[in-house]
């Protein structure tokens, strides 16, 4: 049994069901709606702020991508817009060294691959890929369906039920669930779950899209790469729309957008690209990333026995799906891991 469908929860599910396991999703609202649907997609193992104890899953993880997507893409019949163009990158030449096959750009090389990018100083290409998280929820959860996954929504979990010092089920606040194991996919509310609270906790951030002028809605993206600049992230979809952001905020459970932070991501964005003053806005939302006390993932079983925990992968819940499925696939199952486990422990907490 998993609660939570997000990316995560919603990997996992379709996995188990692949290798034969019956599997229940537990829902508290519609799967793949809060953190999942929020995000801007960017698979962006060459970020330098990825922590050293997570680069070798984060690289791998970035290399299951294609074999993933295309995988679930014939088993949903939905394309997650996988796109493959790389990130044009102003960082400092320590920040690239996080990202061994990033190449240096020079301006004329830039003005060529994007030209409408206002010069902004030394770039670095990264070879990095985007998804529409929206996209990839949405197959995530067809593919599941159709092979047999099962989910009930609407009521949130509250607590794992045990019985002889083991997780048996899982009460909601409307019925009982039992399960032979029971994993914590719950995000930003894994610490809500009783009794043992997964020590997750809500953070912030804003987004911004922005769309083409009337007339133009299935003109090519304005800038192919995704941009990365210090200040903003500017992500292309295949059907033109341009995302912005994001904030990081410890803001509790408060997802309202601020009109101020809308403005400051526009003003930022076409400082960068200039064109993108001529896109309209189309819509702003907020969603809640689910931080961990360290930065880590929380990856494994608890102290509890039949009771797993994956979740804690706070920016980059959408980059690391594909392995945390396997991974997690692969202790329910009592095989060794492909990783070391140990950093990502739900029982390094205590």
């Amino acid at each position: 049994m998993i609660i939570g469908g997000g990316v995560i929860g919603l990997s996992l599910a379709w996995r188990l069901r692949k290798a034969s396991a019956t599997v229940l999703i537990i829902e508290k609202g519609e799967p793949a709606r809060e953190a999942t649907a929020a995000a801007g997609g960017m698979l962006a193992d060459c970020d330098p702020g990825i922590p050293p104890e997570m680069r070798a899953i984060a690289t791998e993880s970035a290399k299951m991508y294609p074999g993933f997507a295309r995988e679930l893409q014939a088993e949903a019949f939905q394309s997650p817009d996988l796109r493959e163009h790389g990130t044009i990158a102003y960082l400092s030449a320590d920040e690239s060294r996080a990202c061994r096959a990033a190449k240096v750009l020079s301006e004329a090389e830039v003005a060529e691959l994007e030209p409408s990018l206002a010069p902004c100083g030394p770039a670095y290409l990264f070879p990095e890929r985007s998804i529409d998280p929206r996209k990839l929820g949405r197959a995530l959860d067809k593919a599941g369906r159709t092979l047999g996954v099962d989910l009930v929504s609407g009521s949130p979990a509250t607590e794992v039920a045990t019985l002889g010092g083991r997780a048996i089920g899982v009460r909601t606040a409307k019925s009982f669930y039992t399960a032979g194991a029971v994993v914590n996919c719950a995000g930003a509310w894994a610490s809500q779950i009783k009794p043992l609270g997964v020590p997750t906790r809500p953070v912030k951030g804003q987004m911004v899209c922005l769309i083409p002028q009337a007339g133009e809605k299935h003109a090519a993206p304005l800038v192919q790469h995704v941009i990365r600049t210090p200040q903003i992230y500017i992500i292309p979809r295949t059907d033109g729309r341009i995302l912005l952001g994001a904030t990081v905020e410890e803001a509790g459970y408060e997802k309202r957008v601020d009109p101020d932070k809308v403005k400051r991501f526009t003003d930022l964005a076409i400082a960068v690209v200039p064109e993108i003053a001529k896109m309209r806005f189309h819509d702003a939302w907020a969603g809640l990333r689910p931080g961990s006390p360290d930065g880590l993932p929380i990856l494994g079983a608890t102290s509890l026995k039949g009771y797993f925990a994956a979740t804690g992968h706070f920016r980059d819940g959408i980059l690391l799906a594909p392995i945390s499925a396997l991974l997690m696939l692969q202790v329910l199952k009592g095989r060794k891991p492909d990783f070391d486990m140990a950093p990502f422990s739900p029982q390094r907490f205590g």
